[in-house]
């Protein structure tokens, strides 16, 4: 079979090729899985519950929706795991849990709580034997103050249109006006640099499910002088003795202000971060 066959070989291109995730994955299963039944929420190709197996599960139960199940069936049986890798084709919520002593997965994006780890991971914990072990166990989440380039392009963008429009005697005031933005722009940047950092929220994935709330108030402080133009989401995963941090395949969520803030420094700038619908956290100055 072709990988084109399948849905979104990119997908997997972009995380297999995080070598920093992968191997935090890796050091994670080698820290647990020795004899143990183990689960993997979301398996993709199958890759990580064929190592789970190598690296002395029991029985691994690789649970994916996604068409890609047939490549880690392929995986599992050309590697010799048929009787120690069990790739089930399902949402982990359609299943009836069975007993498992560790469940991992990467159920994780820019944007931290779009894929439902929350809700999956709840899920998970009622297969998990007393005590079981889920990976990643928290969800750490901070928002950051960026220098972001934006706000500078919409100035020259003024600044150009209000030149054009004295040149050729052209009323340019309402076109003005819409091309101003009044709502965050989103992008993923490979890292960013933060001026200044704050907490957001700390999720206890394998302890309860916990109610988030729809919107947070947050002060960020900057130690710096700098020309504030947007705020970047920041997570970390603890996978036992690693973490999986914002970076690598997943990019960091950047979202662009309206116009930029210059910061003195020790001052800081009042965010409200607000959950949507679908789960994505929507950062704005509450200024």
């Amino acid at each position: 079979m072709e990988l084109e066959d399948f849905a979104d070989p990119w997908e997997h291109i972009r995380m297999l090729q995080d070598a920093d995730r992968n191997e935090a994955i890796v050091a994670a299963l080698e820290a647990h899985v020795a004899g143990a039944r183990v689960l993997e929420i979301g398996a993709g190709t199958g890759l990580f519950a064929c190592v789970a197996a190598r690296l002395g599960a029991s029985h691994v139960v690789a649970v994916e929706a996604s068409s890609f199940a047939e490549v880690a069936r392929a995986l599992v049986r050309d590697s010799g795991l048929a009787g120690r890798v069990e790739v089930v084709c399902a949402h982990l919520d359609e299943l009836e849990p069975r007993e498992v002593d560790v469940a991992f997965g990467e159920l994780l994006n820019a944007d931290p709580f779009a894929e439902g780890i929350v809700q999956t991971y709840a899920s998970a914990r009622r297969w998990l034997a007393p005590g079981g072990v889920l990976l990643p166990s928290r969800l750490r989440v901070s928002v950051a103050l960026v220098e972001d380039s934006a706000p500078a392009e919409v100035r020259r963008a003024h600044e150009q249109l209000r030149s054009l429009g004295e040149r050729f005697g052209l009323r340019t005031a309402p076109l003005m006006e819409r091309l101003t933005p009044t709502e965050p722009y989103r992008y993923l940047a490979p890292s960013v640099r933060p001026v200044g950092q704050a907490p957001l929220v700390d999720v206890d994935l394998a302890q309860g499910t916990p109610i988030l709330p729809e919107r947070w108030e947050v002060r960020v402080r900057v130690l710096e002088r700098a020309r504030v133009g947007g705020a970047a989401i920041l997570f970390e995963a603890p996978m036992g003795p690693t973490s999986i941090r914002s970076g690598g395949h997943f990019g960091v969520l950047v979202q662009g202000f309206a116009r930029a803030y210059d910061l003195a420094p020790g001052s800081a700038l009042d965010l409200q971060v607000v959950r949507d619908d679908e789960d994505r956290l929507v950062v704005t100055p509450c200024v």
